[in-house]
């Protein structure tokens, strides 16, 4: 869809040279945008828990498991971003440092309950974030927008 409109005496007014329409713009452009300030915004509030992106993944990762995970499954863990999979041990191992996560004799990592504090602590901060970034974002809007980023995601694999 074009951004041409029509003056009153029937003229047909384009948009200026090198403007470009909302819903012209590239979309990867627009999603690497998106993708950018949600990270700066959740990595600043993570910060002010002295809390890294990686360590709150472990977090809940290491949470979610029944018995713990191993560093061979936290290494293993799909992590986004490029970041590869030695960031996820160094974070385990951080909070091991911290007293947040404790080994067991099985080499299973778990959650001290100083490790639960802080993870409640954390999803406090981090269900803030996505109150600010959904804002006055519907929910409808919020999943249409993923399912149309799924569906391109799709298409290209």
């Amino acid at each position: 869809m074009t951004n041409v409109s029509t003056s009153q005496n029937g003229t047909t007014n384009s948009p200026q040279k090198g403007t470009t329409a909302p819903d012209q713009r590239p979309i990867a452009l627009v999603a690497w945008q998106v993708t950018e300030a949600i990270l700066r915004h959740s990595q600043a509030a993570l910060a002010r828990i002295d809390l890294t992106q990686p360590q709150w993944w472990a977090l809940n990762n290491i949470v979610r498991a029944e018995h713990g995970l191993t560093r061979e499954e936290i290494r293993a863990l799909d992590v986004p971003y490029g970041l590869g999979t030695e960031v996820m041990a160094h974070a385990a191992d951080a909070l091991v440092h911290r007293g947040w996560l404790i080994g067991g004799a099985d080499g299973r990592l778990t959650l001290t309950d100083q490790g639960r504090a802080a993870l409640a602590t954390a999803k406090e901060h981090m269900a803030r974030v996505r109150a600010e970034l959904v804002g006055d974002i519907t929910e409808e809007e919020y999943a249409a927008a993923v399912s149309v980023l799924q569906r391109v995601t799709d298409n290209l694999s």
